[in-house]
């Protein structure tokens, strides 16, 4: 497994491992947020990062890059939405996000 240790690592991960070819092409001349560090199936142990893609054209995709405790390997998919309650974040920038007191309010907005 590729240890991933700041977001520039995190992000060439993604840009070889992304789950479609427009998302990778996006990737080079789109925008490109770190969401921050997610519970991405609460009651599970499935942890892993959020990462906002928006191409050139304005195409956002959510992509999830999911973090496998037990085989030591990461996959991705994507979401339809953020759900900002299983916003875990943390004090390290690759945890935290690209923004982290907006993803903060963004949590605790959706946890009442």
């Amino acid at each position: 497994m590729k240890r991933i240790r700041n977001k520039n690592d995190l992000l060439a991960w993604l840009e070889q491992n992304a789950p479609r070819k427009a998302i990778a092409n996006a990737m080079i001349d789109g925008n490109i947020e770190l969401l921050g560090f997610f519970n991405l199936t609460p009651g599970s142990t499935n942890h892993g990062w959020i990462i906002r893609v928006t191409s050139k054209r304005k195409l956002t995709w959510n992509v999830a890059i999911v973090v496998n405790i037990y085989t030591h390997n990461y996959f991705t998919y994507t979401i339809k939405e953020v759900h900002w309650e299983n916003y875990i974040g943390g004090d390290i920038p690759l945890f935290a996000g690209d923004n982290p007191e907006i993803y903060k309010r963004l949590k605790n907005e959706n946890l009442y």
